[in-house]
């Protein structure tokens, strides 16, 4: 009997020693599975710059979607979608564009424009995980950005464009998906958001096409006015720009065009109506008003309120450098419409662009100023406001225009401003480097003066550029003093750089046709024409190229006169194709403000 007892009892121990012992295994089992089940259920975990914007993104998202659809500009809208774009293209990673969807954008921005970035990036901050590689994430990244910029490709910004719709977008992103090699992790957060990532393709295409197509149509209603004021057609201009402005209230060219129209053409209605334009312009385009300002001094000065006239042109010039950021912006429509370069009338619209915007020509506060003091035989300041033209040019950096602007106030202007030192005073010399593609600068100050304050521009006509078209670059720092019968290698200037951001293509110094330099000094702006260029060639060495008349004093034979003639007649062609182009724009303009300043 106590054998029994005794043998119950240890039974009872040894299973109590059994369940001792299973039981942390069974919590550890537990705990595992627990563990997991968490994970499982667990939210997956953003990374901190998505958590850093996620809110603020969601508050600028709602407030559009919450408000009516407003006016809009055009233009802005245009440069919201290429600023997308461009985005896309310089970001590596969603980290990059991050940072880039929170910039500010204009108001005039159209909502559904402004709308997509913010989509994107609500649609992209669902398919990374705080635990993805930086491999993974720039894979992803190539996927899900790259198939926006393919669709951005179908809707050409020159207007040709395509047809557009969801199977479209579907092939783009099956393509780019299975030209890449992903983890199958992310290859099923790519296929669980894909019917997201369609629907924002499709409306991607969508709205970019609808924008384009009524942008060209201002475009091509902008481009008329400006083609027809280039031709002298003042009523053709009115109606292209009044057009223009009806499509696009808030667009700037053609109100300024308009506005400048209605005051040359002067009938009875005219200047009231362009005064009305150009203070709705200044309400509405606060920061870009220099030319607007402008246009308000010639309205002063047709009304003969000549001290009015002088406030608004200085404003105006005090104004001007803040247009050049317009200009410089990587986002400039005109960068996009690169097949202007490829027409000379093209070629005409942008130079015309740029001249509203530098204030050159027609546009330069200066000029205006100059022929004010001329006319009331103010010659000091008169000639005191032309340099002033050409210092704000060099200060802003700003070169395109200056050669018709030399030949502008040269031909237009009654002063002395151009003849204090003679150009067979001046020698110049230019040579290509060896191995670079730049061009050498010499100059030689033959006259019994110094020069101070001296500046140099080269006045370029490459193959395949039309007569009368020139590219102008700086070359070399300014001079401080430039010593009478001082010779100097004044500087380098690249033609591949210069070229290639003017043009859109590359030129050699063999391509170059003629050649001409402005120079630019405390005493006087010279024109200073070089009369050949000589390519360098493995076998001869480079011919440095003179200015100077006195090479022909020493030319003899028949072969040196028939080089003379020919000299002489690829001058006179460079001077009659320069004083055409600017003469078609001038004439009438300068003789309405002769008549209005008697």
């Amino acid at each position: 009997m106590q054998e029994e007892k005794t043998g119950s009892t240890g039974s009872k121990i040894k299973k109590g020693l059994m369940i001792g012992c299973l039981l942390p295994v069974i919590l550890v089992i537990l705990a595992v599975t627990a563990w997991f089940v968490f994970n499982a259920l667990e939210k997956p975990r953003k990374p901190q710059y998505i958590v850093k914007v996620e809110k603020q993104v969601d508050q600028r998202q709602q407030k559009l979607l919450l408000q009516p659809q407003k006016e809009y500009d055009l233009d802005q809208t245009i440069q919201a979608i290429y600023g997308i774009e461009k985005a896309l293209k310089e970001a590596k990673t969603f980290e990059d564009l991050s940072g880039l969807v929170l910039q500010k954008q204009s108001d005039l921005v159209a909502s559904d424009v402004a709308e997509l970035k913010y989509r994107f990036f609500n649609i992209y901050k669902d398919l990374l995980r705080e635990q993805d590689s930086l491999a993974e994430l720039q894979s992803m990244y190539g996927i899900v950005g790259g198939a926006v910029l393919d669709v951005a490709s179908l809707v050409d910004i020159s207007g040709v464009g395509v047809t557009f719709d969801r199977k479209q977008a579907q092939k783009i992103w099956e393509d780019r998906l299975s030209r890449s090699e992903v983890e199958r992790g992310i290859k099923e957060r790519l296929h669980h958001n894909q019917d997201r990532l369609l629907n924002f393709y499709f409306d991607f295409m969508r709205i970019r096409g609808r924008y384009i197509k009524e942008w060209n149509r201002l475009c091509a209603l902008r481009d008329r006015a400006y083609i027809a004021v280039f031709e002298n057609k003042p009523d053709e201009a009115i109606s292209n720009a009044a057009a223009a402005t009806a499509l696009a209230p808030h667009e700037k060219e053609a109100h300024l065009l308009l506005a400048m129209c209605l005051l040359e053409r002067g009938k009875e209605t005219d200047i009231p109506q362009a005064e009305g334009i150009i203070n709705q312009y200044l309400d509405r385009h606060q920061g870009q008003e220099a030319p607007a300002y402008l246009l308000r001094g010639v309205i002063r000065l047709k009304q003969k309120k000549y001290d009015t006239a002088v406030i608004d042109f200085d404003q105006a010039a005090a104004y001007y450098p803040k247009q050049q950021e317009v200009l410089l912006d990587r986002l400039n429509l005109y960068r996009r419409r690169g097949f202007l370069n490829k027409s000379k009338e093209g070629r005409m619209i942008i130079n015309m662009y740029r001249g509203i915007m530098t204030g050159s020509g027609y546009f330069s506060p200066d000029f205006q100023l100059a022929r004010i003091y001329l006319d009331r035989k103010d010659l000091k300041r008169g000639k005191t406001k032309v340099f002033d033209h050409f210092f704000r040019r060099r200060n802003q950096g700003q070169w395109d225009k200056v050669l018709d602007d030399f030949r502008f106030c040269s031909q237009y202007l009654d002063s002395d401003t151009f003849t204090v030192i003679g150009g067979n005073q001046l020698k110049l010399e230019i040579e290509p480097t060896f191995f670079f593609n730049k061009v050498i600068v010499r100059i030689s100050n033959n006259s019994k003066q110094d020069i101070h304050n001296v500046s140099l521009l080269l006045c370029v006509r490459f193959t395949n550029m039309f007569k009368g078209d020139y590219v102008s670059f700086p070359v070399g720092e300014t001079i401080a003093t430039l010593k009478a019968g001082e010779s100097i290698e004044f500087g380098r200037g690249s033609i591949t750089d210069v070229t290639k951001e003017k043009l859109d293509s590359e030129k050699q110094f063999k391509d170059i046709i003629q050649c001409a330099a402005v120079m630019i000094s405390d005493e006087s702006i010279n024109w200073i024409v070089v009369d050949k260029v000589v390519p360098p060639t493995k076998d001869a060495p480079v011919t440095k190229i003179d200015s100077t008349s006195e090479i022909s004093k020493k030319l003899t034979g028949k072969a040196d006169r028939a080089m003379d003639k020919a000299i002489e007649k690829a001058d006179k062609l460079m001077d009659k194709a320069i004083d055409k182009t600017i003469d078609k724009v001038s004439d009438t303009i300068e003789k309405k403000i002769d008549d209005a300043t008697k």
